[in-house]
């Protein structure tokens, strides 16, 4: 229900309630009529019309002449405990992946980096991953020089670095660490994953790449936006005998 003594105007908290339902599967295909979500809300005609025209903008719902109102965003499913590249898994979901980079070089390590490969300077790649030209993800890869060298020497837009590293470099990437936590994304990295509500909450993923031996080869900070990538791992239950 809409808290009415918090100072977020009315259209907003719809729109984040609707956008909610939406990504818990609530609604996966029509969402109920205007007058519907009026009584539901208790709200005017109007209010109901900025949060449905709010999300249509951000390209989560579409208007479909005649039919109704439609959620028009899939989330992308990545299933955790495989090295699945990017274009794997949305050539999967019947998407089509892109892959731009904003920046590459030398750069001063940051903290984390730094620890893991115990040098000063590191090679840094930042890309934008985009499915059906939304962007999703902004990774940013750190490499120790010897591996960033080579890489510089290759086109990184629209493909895996795993498959440059394997088939290309001759590197065998044995084996992942990975955590993934909530983040607030500084406005920049908002603009760059075309993120317009305010507040807004991303996944921050941070996974480390070794090899056969536990040498680190890559570093990977990646922010996922939170409305349109989704992560899934099977669990089974151990059984005492």
């Amino acid at each position: 229900m809409l808290d009415r003594k918090n100072s977020m105007p009315l259209h907003l908290q719809v729109r984040n309630c609707l956008h909610n339902e939406i990504l818990k599967g609530t609604f996966t295909d029509k969402i109920p009529a205007e007058y519907d979500l009026m009584a539901r809300f208790a709200v005017s005609r109007a209010t109901i019309r900025r949060a449905i025209r709010s999300l249509i903008e951000e390209g989560i719902l579409e208007s479909r002449q005649g039919l109704g109102t439609f959620v028009a965003v899939r989330p992308i499913e990545e299933w955790l405990g495989n090295l699945s590249t990017f274009f794997e898994i949305v050539d999967e979901m019947g998407m089509n992946p892109n892959i731009r980079v904003l920046s590459q070089g030398m750069v001063t390590a940051p903290q984390d980096a730094a620890k893991i490969f115990g040098v000063k300077d590191v090679y840094e790649t930042i890309r934008l991953r985009l499915a059906n030209d939304t962007p999703v993800v902004l990774e940013t890869q750190y490499y120790p020089l010897a591996i960033g060298q080579k890489l510089a020497e290759f086109d990184l837009n629209n493909v895996s670095t795993y498959d440059i590293l394997e088939t290309k470099l001759g590197i065998s990437l044995w084996e992942a660490k990975q955590t993934i936590a909530s983040i607030i994304p500084a406005d920049r990295e908002k603009k760059l994953l075309g993120l317009t509500a305010d507040p807004c909450c991303a996944l921050l993923s941070k996974r480390l790449v070794t090899d056969h031996d536990g040498n680190p080869l890559e570093y990977e900070k990646s922010i996922y936006r939170s409305d349109m990538y989704a992560f899934r791992i099977n669990l089974t239950r151990r059984r005492k005998i």
